[in-house]
């Protein structure tokens, strides 16, 4: 059976059952203990790998691209990014415990301990140009933070998620916990006001509406959207290199890819050479921009209107690296293209009109849940609760003296002030 054909995983309730029914077993799934949720994720990688061929022929279906393809741009960095989960989660979704070390003079025995919480319900909206790997990493991220999952595919995307939900449903997964919705955008509107929180990717367009939506009712969002990427190359860019560089990225999943090159950026120096190169090579294409120095690198690249990846070409990896550091945008290779995002480890998202938030990596993964703060006060005394009196505010104000004044004698004669209006406030007030 083509997965593309595949039946429902079950017959598709109204759209409120179905937030009523995850938002059921979102509770329970969040009680869990994180490592027997990470034993879900390690079963499903090995499922992935048994249904390999499977998964990327879905995906491959959807635009008619190469199984081989489809199983390096998806299925492996799926794999990668379940086994990145389950070595990596635990320590990322810990407690952090705070006491004494840093803790104001005044907060003295008070003690906090900051919990990461699932937001309940989350919404992803899948794109068509990588319909497995983009939204099934940011299930499995919601999932092991704590949330129950819609996912809206795009359009001839449906099939390749109800493999992936199957696959998680054969390793234990709750039916409940991964609603699979219909392709229509209605749809995929009609659930925002039911949802904690969305992660979209797709167009800027189509992310704005969204977005319009989602703030009406202030619900958080990840909006992962278009790219218009420059290439950077530098006076000492290896060009035969910038060339096999620029034709993958301009054929990889047939140019579809929002990281792809969009725009050629080459030190004056150089730029008829590589232009004659990108003639040779059938890419004219792509015309060089020139540029004189560094300074003019960087707002070129940091004021367009997309902010969501470039490319320097150097053999100076330092010098790229710190010019790339300069650059507003979400990520940056060096003497790379595309590939080195799909790391596990490596947060993914831009600025501008490429939108805000980012999935993957350990940021993302804490783009799942919302800290919760707990602070417990040890002792009985608590100032705070007795009534202000008219030396309080010279009392206030000499503590801050005291702490935070940039000369030791200011320092020491408002330390002083401090302990003599605290011992006439202990004989005012009872």
């Amino acid at each position: 059976m083509n997965a593309l054909d595949l039946p429902r995983l079950a017959p598709l309730p109204s759209l409120h059952a179905d937030c009523a029914l995850a938002r059921h077993v979102q509770p329970s799934w969040a009680l869990q203990s994180l490592a027997d949720r990470l034993r879900f994720v390690r079963q499903l990688r090995h499922e992935i790998a048994a249904s390999a061929g499977e998964l990327a022929g879905a995906a491959a279906a959807v635009a008619g691209r190469p199984l081989a393809e489809k199983l390096i741009s998806e299925v492996l960095p799926l794999a990668d990014a379940c086994r990145w989960l389950e070595r990596s989660a635990a320590q990322i979704l810990s407690d952090r415990h705070h006491g004494r070390s840093g803790r104001p003079f005044w907060l003295r025995g008070t003690s906090f301990v900051v919990h990461r919480q699932p937001f309940g319900l989350v919404l992803v909206i899948g794109p068509v140009n990588y319909p497995l790997f983009l939204p099934a990493v940011q299930v499995l991220h919601a999932l092991v933070a704590g949330n129950a999952v819609l996912v809206k595919p795009a359009p001839r995307t449906r099939g390749v998620m109800l493999l992936f939900a199957r696959l998680a449903r054969a390793c234990g997964l709750d039916p409940r916990l991964l609603t699979i919705l219909p392709e229509e955008i209605e749809a995929g509107r009609a659930c925002l006001p039911h949802v904690d929180k969305v992660i979209f990717t797709g167009s800027s367009e189509n992310g704005r509406s969204v977005h319009q939506e989602l703030s009406i009712r202030n619900t958080p969002a990840i909006m992962e959207l278009s790219g218009a990427d420059a290439v950077v190359v530098l006076e000492d860019g290896d060009l035969d290199l910038v060339i096999q560089a620029l034709r993958f990225g301009m054929i990889w999943n047939g140019g579809d890819t929002c990281i792809a090159p969009r725009r050629l950026l080459s030190h004056d120096s150089i730029a008829r050479q590589l232009h004659d190169k990108l003639l040779q090579a059938g890419l004219s294409h792509l015309q060089p921009e020139g540029f004189l120095d560094e300074t003019d690198v960087v707002q070129l690249v940091s004021n367009q209107d997309f902010g969501l990846g470039a490319s320097i070409f150097s053999r100076d990896e330092q010098r790229a690296a710190a010019l790339g550091k300069r650059m507003q945008t979400g990520f940056v290779t060096i003497n790379d293209l595309i590939v080195p995002t799909a790391d596990p480890r490596m947060p993914f998202g831009g600025l501008r009109k490429s939108g805000f938030g980012v999935t993957r990596g350990a940021e993302g993964l804490r783009e799942m849940t919302h800290p919760h703060v707990v602070a417990t006060r040890r002792g009985k005394t608590r100032a705070h609760f007795q009534p202000l009196i008219d030396s309080d505010a010279e009392l206030v104000s000499s503590y801050i003296a005291a702490a935070h004044s940039e000369k030791f004698a200011t320092r020491w004669r408002a330390a002083r002030r401090v302990l003599r209006l605290l011992m006439s406030r202990r004989g005012r007030v009872k």
